[in-house]
């Protein structure tokens, strides 16, 4: 039997007979009130113009602190090769050679959710695609509420 909270969503309140759920997900767009500012980040393409890049932070959904501890993380791994990790008995003979060992670097997986892309990150990760800065991507798919 269907709990009376679940009948309740589904009582008079919702004409269409679907889970409210369903209208929530499903519901249509509308129109932005004028005058409200859209969400966009610094276009790198530009070049690198600090004063430029501050203003956009005006327009951009930004979180500075982790913003900044990815970016000094990203620098770590872009460091890093297997040389900086000794071989040990039992690992692949393959990459005992301390010069092949040079040559193999982390692989950097960037991974965000779908809001990034609608909070003016985009033009961020489109310069970090452009510039191989990143190996692989994983992302969400977008919601109705972006």
């Amino acid at each position: 039997t269907m709990s009376s909270a679940t009948h309740d969503l589904n009582s008079e309140e919702n004409p269409d007979d679907k889970p409210m759920s369903t209208n929530f997900v499903l519901g249509e767009s509308v129109e932005m009130p004028e005058g409200t500012p859209h969400c966009k980040g610094y276009d790198f393409s530009q070049g690198v113009d600090i004063t430029a890049m501050m203003t956009a932070m005006m327009s951009t959904g930004f979180q500075a602190t982790n913003m900044a501890r990815a970016c000094e993380e990203i620098k770590r791994m872009r460091r890093w090769r297997l040389s900086d990790t000794e071989w040990k008995e039992g690992d692949d003979d393959d990459l005992k050679d301390p010069e092949v060992r040079k040559t193999i670097r982390a692989k950097i997986f960037f991974s965000y959710t779908s809001n990034q892309i609608s909070c003016g990150q985009r033009e961020i990760i489109l310069w970090l695609c452009k510039h191989k800065l990143v190996d692989v991507i994983v992302t969400t798919a977008g919601g109705i509420e972006e």
